[in-house]
Parts: structure tokens; C-alpha cells; sequence
């Protein structure tokens, strides 16, 4: 199956679970994949089959953000907000005023209703009770050239507007407002190089448990400390008055070791610098 992943840009989320189950050698279904996004472990993405529309940008620094001046209904009041979207307390995706078309593959960032959409399925496959959640944001998209796209609908799609009220043209950027989720037609997929990442950290080893260190590194380990500590002018042959004088100065140093410890290190110098002769 490797050698077909090499082919292909995206992988269903089924498809994406048996891959990762022969790869793990565990039993990996769908929901295990929409867990792994909804933590924040693996990226989610979506196809958007028959295309839809959205407002696109790119996010700024906070601090060279456009802002804008919104007065209280009563007049008496202004408030200061990003004429953009604030993404959190460093970024802000600031949108060109065009509606464009929106097609292929796109990244979920996981920060609007796209995150309910993925819950919801989750909760569905597992069983689990309905998600009653909802978002004022529109589903937020981006792809890795840096574009963020938030999906829109056109009003004339809502029973409740009226049909008058639309501007025309019909793609006048007034006659659409923030998408409630995905589009129903829009397929939840996952890139093969969002698999590979997810494989590539979860191979990694996990920390605190690095190899024990090899009695080859000990004994250079200890040569130099023999080394340092002649240049120093510490007698290490004399481990246990060597001892308190470095436990000492680790002490000063904010990082205390003990002068049991020290000497017992300080006494495998002598075998440490026969090994390394013997090289």
C-alpha cells in the first residue's frame, strides 16, 4: 500500500484508518481518525466535490493588523476592533472584499464550525449523543501557500430572505453572508503527508525514555571531567575532597549535586582514562 501512497495526494478518512492501522498493527477505524484531528494530533482536510464559495486572505502580525471603529447603537460609545478575522493574540486574516469560487483540497483549521462538523460525524459513528453546538463564524479553510478561506452562502439559498433585498450582480459580495458549516457535498479527507507527519512524531522516541547512556560516551564523559577538572586545578585523584569542592560550585551555580554523587563519578576517572589509552 506504500507504494501506492506515493501516488496520491489525499486518502479517505476510512482509507486513512486502514493505512494506519497495517501501520501501527492495531485496529484503527474512522472515528480513531476524527479523534486524532479533533486533538489536535493529525490534520484534517476536505474536498470540496462540487465546489462553493468563499472570502479568502492572508493573516498578518497582530501588530500591522487594520483596524476599524464601530460606534454603540446609541452613538455615545466607539469600539475598537480588526477590520479582520482575529485568529489569536498574534495573527489576524485581514479579506480581500471579492467572493471567489473554491475547489479541491483544503486544510480545516479546526477554529469554526468546521470543528462541530467533525464532531458531529464522530459522535454519529461512535454512537454517540447529537451535537447541539453551534458557531457565528463561518468554517475556516486554508491551503499551505499561506491562503485562509472563509466559506460563504448566498442569501437568495436561505428561504427566510427576501429575494428583492439581493444586489445585483448575483455574485455582488453583499448577497453573501458566513456559511452555518461545510457544504453537504464536501467530503472529509486527509492528505498523505499529514499521515506521514502523524507517523513520523508518533515514531519518535518519547521523551524521557532515551537510551542508556553507552559505556563508550561514559568514559570520554569522564575524560574530559578529568580534563576540565586538572585545568581547574582539582585534584580528582582525591575523590572526596574533590567531591565537596564541586558540589559547592554547582550549588552557587543554581544546580546542586550532591558530593556523594560527584565522588562517585569522580572514581571511575582512573578506569575511564585506561580505556581510552588502551584505544
Amino acid at each position: 500500500m506504500e507504494k501506492l501512497l506515493n501516488l496520491k495526494q489525499w486518502l479517505t478518512v476510512s482509507d486513512a484508518a486502514r493505512h494506519l492501522g497495517i501501520l501501527f498493527g492495531e485496529d484503527v477505524k474512522e472515528p480513531d481518525v476524527l479523534r486524532l484531528a479533533l486533538d489536535g494530533h493529525l490534520t484534517l482536510s476536505v474536498d470540496f466535490v462540487n465546489h462553493t464559495v468563499g472570502r479568502c486572505g492572508a493573516r498578518v502580525p497582530i501588530s500591522q493588523a487594520a483596524r476599524r471603529v464601530i460606534r454603540t447603537l446609541d452613538g455615545k460609545n466607539e469600539i475598537h476592533t480588526f477590520a479582520g478575522l482575529a485568529m489569536d493574540d498574534e495573527w489576524v486574516i485581514e479579506w480581500t472584499p471579492e467572493i471567489v469560487p473554491i475547489d479541491g483540497v483544503w486544510d480545516l483549521t479546526m477554529l469554526g464550525p468546521e470543528r462541530i462538523d467533525v464532531e458531529h460525524e464522530y459522535q454519529r459513528l461512535t454512537g454517540g449523543p447529537g451535537v447541539t453546538l453551534q458557531s457565528l463564524e463561518a468554517p475556516l479553510v486554508c491551503r499551505e501557500d499561506g491562503t485562509y478561506c472563509q466559506l460563504q452562502s448566498h442569501f437568495s439559498d436561505n428561504e427566510f430572505f427576501d429575494p428583492k433585498s439581493l444586489k445585483e450582480p448575483y455574485e455582488h459580495p453583499a448577497n453573501y453572508y458566513p456559511a452555518g458549516g461545510l457544504p453537504g457535498d464536501s467530503v472529509l479527507v486527509v492528505r498523505t503527508s499529514a499521515l506521514r507527519d502523524l507517523v513520523s512524531r508518533v515514531s519518535k522516541p518519547i521523551e524521557g525514555t532515551e537510551k542508556p547512556i553507552e559505556r563508550r560516551e561514559r568514559n570520554t564523559l569522564l575524560v574530559v571531567i578529568a580534563a576540565l577538572a586538572n585545568m581547574a586545578k582539582v585534584d580528582v585523584s582525591k575523590p572526596s575532597a574533590a567531591g565537596a569542592a564541586i558540589e559547592s560550585k554547582t550549588a552557587q551555580m543554581g544546580a546542586r549535586v550532591a558530593a556523594r554523587t560527584i565522588e562517585n563519578h569522580l572514581k571511575r576517572i582512573p578506569e575511564a582514562l585506561d580505556s581510552r589509552s588502551e584505544e
